[in-house]
């Protein structure tokens, strides 16, 4: 190899070495530039159609607890035993409407589900029975405890004549989709009924009375059309910039995105937030562990405990106290009745994961476990594109003794769980071959290049550098000593004729 050669080769590597260099700059402002092409929720990106009808097939899977033992705690107060029963499975089908876009780059809409039976995938029935408590009775009990006297007496006696239980037992379909109550159609016909006030109360009740077909209220969300990292998040919720039903500032904050999509380029130590309508305030996902779904790299996140902690332990959780600091829970449940219609309403992670022990063994039969009852969010991490979800939450009712309530004077103060869901999905195997081929692999090729490339041109730059000083030295040995070169060929034997 020739000087010439050499530097040739030479300069070769160093190009190699400094494209492999600045390679992930140049890559990653193309590929800035190319989410900003795809992401927006505007009309015509890929992003805004999957948004605006999910393509991917979604259940929600219900488990109900039946209470085996109610004649005893209801007469001699002992603890409720529960049995759980399930699941029964649902399709579910989201779709945005009333979809309006603004001047401030944001768009408002309405998501409206439907949820669908299936028999296949569920244990039983939907007029399968369980034995739960009666939330008319114990909700009417709860909300006068504060009243006069008289407001009291009266729920008594309205309670008494009606010779409903603490505990009842309700199909599956009745219990989730809604029933005709005695006690609410008293209340509407007989007294509101009275004033001609009976259309201010709907005398049914379900915990997803008229769900079905209906949308969780009205989104207004930044499209990043302007900023990628405002994708999706939160400006107003049914017009409103907070939650109302909450005590400071932190509480009651709109904080993230609808949960529907997040922000790409996603950062391991920064939490996922985003506002649940179902739980009535901001929720937060931290980051759990590096996954793989359906060939595609994610990062897995995970709703923490310090997210239901109560407020006697966690500071930012004392707005969550309801009505007021006095009134802080103990860690592992969250106070709903603020935006439930003042019910005694709770919501927690199933089978009261993470909660206090005396939470959890206020009731027999439950089994926390985090493989089971944990809320999982695989997204891939440069586009933060939902690969999998799993979210699973509680429902459930806080039981206090009232001595003036004969179907409640035996009870001991205890939260009781009803039933409890998970809203799952998991990506096509189209969208993820495409996503793979589309961005996924580029990104792969592109960090093995910035590792590759500079190794390489480093390499032949040093091979280059190195043969050119060789050459260089024994340039210099034969100036210096040139006899040497003579008197070998001299004494060549070769050479003798």
């Amino acid at each position: 190899m020739g000087q010439k050669c050499a530097i040739l080769w030479g300069f070769v590597g160093l190009v190699v070495l400094i494209f492999g260099i600045i390679t992930p700059t140049v890559f990653n402002i193309i590929l800035h530039q190319e989410m900003r092409k795809m992401l927006p929720l505007v009309e015509g990106t890929t992003t805004y159609e999957l948004w605006r009808d999910l393509p991917v097939p979604m259940q929600i899977q219900l488990w109900v607890f039946d209470v085996i033992n109610a004649d005893e705690v209801m007469d001699h107060g002992v603890k409720p035993y529960v049995v759980e029963k399930g699941p029964y499975s649902y399709r579910l089908k989201k779709k945005k409407e009333n979809i309006t876009f603004h001047a401030n780059s944001t768009v408002t809409f309405r998501q409206v589900s439907w949820y669908y039976f299936d028999r296949e995938l569920s244990v039983g029935d939907e007029n399968d029975t369980f034995t739960t408590i009666n939330n008319i009775l114990l909700g009417a009990a709860y909300m006068t405890r504060f009243e006069y006297p008289i407001i009291k007496e009266l729920t008594k006696l309205l309670l008494e004549s009606l010779g409903g239980n603490l505990y009842e037992t309700y199909t599956v379909r009745d219990m989730v989709w809604g029933y005709e109550d005695p006690l609410l159609k008293i209340i509407k016909d007989d007294i509101l009924g009275a004033f001609n006030l009976s259309y201010t109360l709907d005398d049914h009740f379900g915990f997803f009375y008229k769900w079905n077909g209906s949308d969780d209220g009205q989104f207004t969300v930044f499209t990043g059309a302007e900023d990628l990292a405002r994708l999706s998040k939160v400006d107003t919720f049914n017009g409103l910039t907070d939650a109302p039903f909450w005590s400071t500032p932190y509480a009651r904050m709109l904080n993230g995105t609808d949960g529907t999509f997040f922000p790409p380029f996603l950062d391991k130590q920064k939490p996922l937030f985003f506002y649940s309508p179902d739980a009535c305030r901001t929720l937060y996902m931290d980051f759990d562990r590096e996954n793989t779904v359906k060939d595609v790299g994610t990062y897995r996140y995970t709703l923490p405990v310090s997210l239901l902690e109560s407020g006697r332990v966690n500071s930012n959780n004392v707005g969550f106290c309801t009505p007021n600091a006095h009134f802080c829970m103990p860690s592992g449940v969250l106070n709903v009745s603020g935006c439930r219609m003042a019910s005694p309403a709770i919501m927690s992670y199933p089978h009261f994961l993470g909660g206090d022990p005396e939470v959890i063994n206020g009731v027999n039969g439950l089994h926390p476990d985090p493989l089971h009852h944990a809320s999982i969010l695989d997204l891939e991490p440069t586009s933060a594109v939902p690969m999998e979800v799993a979210m699973r939450l509680q429902i459930g009712v806080y039981v206090s003794n009232f001595s003036n309530i004969r179907q409640l004077e035996h009870t001991r103060t205890y939260f009781h769980p009803i039933f409890w869901f998970n809203e799952s999905t998991v990506i096509t195997d189209d969208l993820a071959g495409r996503l793979r081929t589309e961005l996924v692999e580029v990104v792969q090729a592109v960090s093995v290049l910035h590792y590759v490339l500079p190794c390489v041109g480093a390499v032949v730059v040093l091979i280059c550098v190195v043969y050119t000083l060789h050459r260089r030295k024994r340039q210099r040995k034969n100036t210096e000593h040139p006899e040497t070169e003579t008197d070998s060929r001299d004494d060549d034997p070769r050479l003798v004729t």
